[in-house]
């Protein structure tokens, strides 16, 4: 095998326990793993632009508009329009949004929810080191 197929090879297995993972995470809740990756995404950044969601999500706009409306109806989002340039808004989460990503990490328990951090964290320690030497 090449170095090309087993750098692809890698990056697919990867993606498909990432995938893996995040079924795992969401498993008999309400919400797909798309949406609970962007509300875990607002509550550490405290909110965001629909073109900032976009981009870190890798859709379109519109795509953005239709999953905030759900997540709006479902009380766990809130749109906010800036005081002085009322185009710009901001998508917030709620106090229901912030209680259900605890609620989805709650059936954790500490030590493996630390094993997890720990293990993710090298994992993106290793992909930087990576990206960096490119």
């Amino acid at each position: 095998m090449t170095h090309v197929e087993s750098i692809m090879k890698e990056i697919a297995e990867i993606q498909y326990k990432s995938k893996q993972f995040m079924d795992m995470i969401t498993v008999d809740e309400d919400l797909p793993a798309n949406q609970l990756v962007l509300l875990v995404k607002l509550k550490i950044s405290g909110g965001m632009k629909a073109a900032e969601i976009a981009s870190f999500a890798g859709v379109t706009p519109g795509a953005v508009t239709a999953m905030c409306d759900k997540l709006k109806k479902a009380g766990l989002i809130t749109r906010l329009r800036d005081k002085e340039d009322r185009r710009v808004v901001t998508i917030q989460l709620t106090t229901e949004g912030e209680k259900y990503v605890q609620k989805v990490f709650a059936k954790f328990g500490s030590s493996q929810l630390r094993e997890m951090t720990t293990i993710l964290h090298e994992v993106n320690q290793l992909m930087s080191k990576i990206l960096s030497r490119i």
